[in-house]
């Protein structure tokens, strides 16, 4: 089957469709042992507070910890085939175009977690509380929702639109980083995107700092405050919100073409 590099939704749906029946048995063996794990890890950290003042906040937490902590591990292992020379060549001869391939991997390994992560969450939180409430009945509060944590960040008094936006695009971050270094890097791709973010977070603030010293910014102060575009906190996260999408698109534009240069 020749390949062009045009998309198609016939050649990708092939390319989900093989993939499911090839790692039925691993997702299926991965999403229980994740179920199980989940079950006692909420029943320690119950029994830790003895089954007692415990909320809907505790919950969140442990969700929070898992869904990003999980989250990046999991977004890491992207593009496994770039992990030995043979699994590539076979990975790169498929039948699909590199954005198939691409869009596979980013919807398989990023938008399946957002999307199911949460879903799964709640059932084994929900099952989990119903069974310990059932043996422990001073362990009250032990239904979980997501209602209030919706409401809350819908709440126009607390965040505003580019609030929002920009707190969404730096969780995206996280992961889009993770992806972007498992097309990148061949061997360890976590530890060495980790180490290159942490290389380029200390270079930007060493650089900011110097120049901040050395052209004595702090004591400068415009007589015209409109010639600053960051005016106020509105301004500053709007700012934020631009920077951070940039940087999100600019690492997907860099793991694509990465992918079009391993196939060339």
């Amino acid at each position: 089957m020749q390949t062009n590099n045009l998309f198609t939704f016939q050649r990708f749906a092939m390319l989900c469709k093989q993939s499911l029946i090839i790692n039925k048995k691993l997702i299926g063996i991965s999403l229980v042992g994740f179920s199980g794990t989940l079950f006692l890890i909420l029943m320690l950290n119950q029994a830790g507070a003895n089954f007692s003042n415990w909320e809907n906040n505790d919950y969140l937490g442990t969700f929070a910890f898992l869904f990003f902590v999980l989250g990046i591990i999991y977004v890491s292992h992207s593009f496994t085939a770039f992990r030995s020379k043979e699994k590539s060549m076979t990975y790169l001869m498929l039948p699909a175009s590199a954005s198939e391939k691409f869009l596979f991997e980013l919807v398989s390994r990023i938008i399946v977690f957002i999307l199911l992560m949460p879903l799964l969450f709640w059932v084994i939180a929900n099952l989990e509380g119903s069974i310990v409430h059932y043996f422990v009945p001073r362990l009250e509060n032990y239904e979980f929702s997501f209602g209030n944590v919706f409401s809350e960040i819908t709440n126009p008094s607390k965040f505003d639109g580019w609030a929002k936006f920009a707190i969404l695009q730096g969780g995206l971050f996280v992961f889009i980083s993770s992806f972007t270094g498992a097309c990148y890097f061949s061997k360890s791709p976590l530890l060495k995107t980790m180490f290159t973010i942490s290389i380029i977070a200390a270079g930007y603030g060493l650089f900011t700092f110097l120049l901040i010293k050395g052209l004595n910014l702090e004591a400068f102060h415009a007589e015209n405050n409109r010639v600053l575009f960051i005016k106020n906190d509105h301004d500053a996260m709007v700012f934020l919100a631009i920077a951070v999408t940039m940087i999100n698109l600019c690492l997907l534009t860099i793991a694509f073409f990465r992918l079009k240069e391993k196939e060339a």
